[in-house]
């Protein structure tokens, strides 16, 4: 997918595609992300015609509360923007570090409510995924679960957004979960491309550019227009907003031990 893009400038104006902006927030891992695209005004256009005008992203370990509706703000100033120029907010919603997710969640359905428009939640996974979109491989993305742990999946991407499942998401040790790996890619006779922040921890990372191991607020805000664009823009379409966490939070752990003993 070829992308047009601008960084940490001020435009004073819409440049390409006069349609509907959208917001993108990635926020359950190390890295926060922030988004912006401009969409077509007609629905029904490729991805390709659509501008990805801005992304930052910053390393603010699990302290996402305090900066994500600055980044917002800073975001929106440069291309002299409010937040009711938005259309469409989309958020990761999981599977990542619990307050981040909450945390991204509860911004964007603040968001949404606030503004009136359409929230679309969508999992981070099959987001960072999209970096591998059109390669003849086996996309295996990977976030840092902690505890020895990692957070992943693998996929098939073909055009972009064309996403199937070959290994559902998971929390295991990465140990574990590439040796499915392994074992799914010679079923597929395809190799493995291995990325993010859980690749890098262990030590499994493939040659891959190095943004494909950083927060995917890009993907997760295109996803999240894709499939809004492909509803005819209706915002009564839009998903449940719910997280994806795959595992217990440590307060329920402790609750259940304190209960059993």
């Amino acid at each position: 997918m070829t992308i047009a893009r601008t960084r940490g400038r001020r435009l004073g104006g819409a440049r390409g595609p006069l349609g509907p902006w959208v917001l993108g927030l990635e926020t359950g891992g190390d890295e926060l992300g922030v988004a912006l695209w401009r969409l077509p005004e007609a629905p029904g256009t490729p991805p390709t015609d659509w501008r990805l005008v801005d992304e930052t992203t910053a390393h603010r370990g699990h302290r996402h509360a305090d900066s994500v509706l600055l980044m917002v703000d800073q975001m929106l100033w440069r291309h002299g923007l409010t937040p009711r120029d938005l259309a469409l907010v989309a958020t990761g919603r999981g599977p990542g570090g619990f307050t981040g997710v909450r945390v991204g969640l509860a911004t964007a359905v603040g968001l949404g409510l606030g503004l009136g428009v359409p929230v679309w939640p969508v999992p981070s996974l099959e987001a960072l995924a999209q970096h591998g979109a059109g390669r003849d491989a086996l996309i295996v993305p990977l976030f840092d679960a902690r505890r020895g742990e990692v957070y992943g999946a693998a996929y098939r991407v073909g055009t972009y957004g064309e996403t199937d499942t070959v290994l559902a998401p998971r929390v295991v040790t990465c140990d574990s979960l590439m040796s499915a790996v392994r074992e799914a890619a010679d079923e597929a006779s395809a190799p493995a491309l291995v990325f993010g922040s859980g690749a890098l921890t262990y030590n499994v990372a493939s040659s891959v550019p190095p943004d494909w191991h950083r927060a995917a607020a890009r993907h997760v805000a295109a996803l999240a227009a894709l499939a809004w664009d492909r509803a005819g823009r209706d915002a009564a379409a839009a998903p449940a907003v719910d997280p994806i966490y795959l595992r217990k939070s440590d307060a329920e752990i402790e609750r259940e031990a304190k209960a059993d003993v």
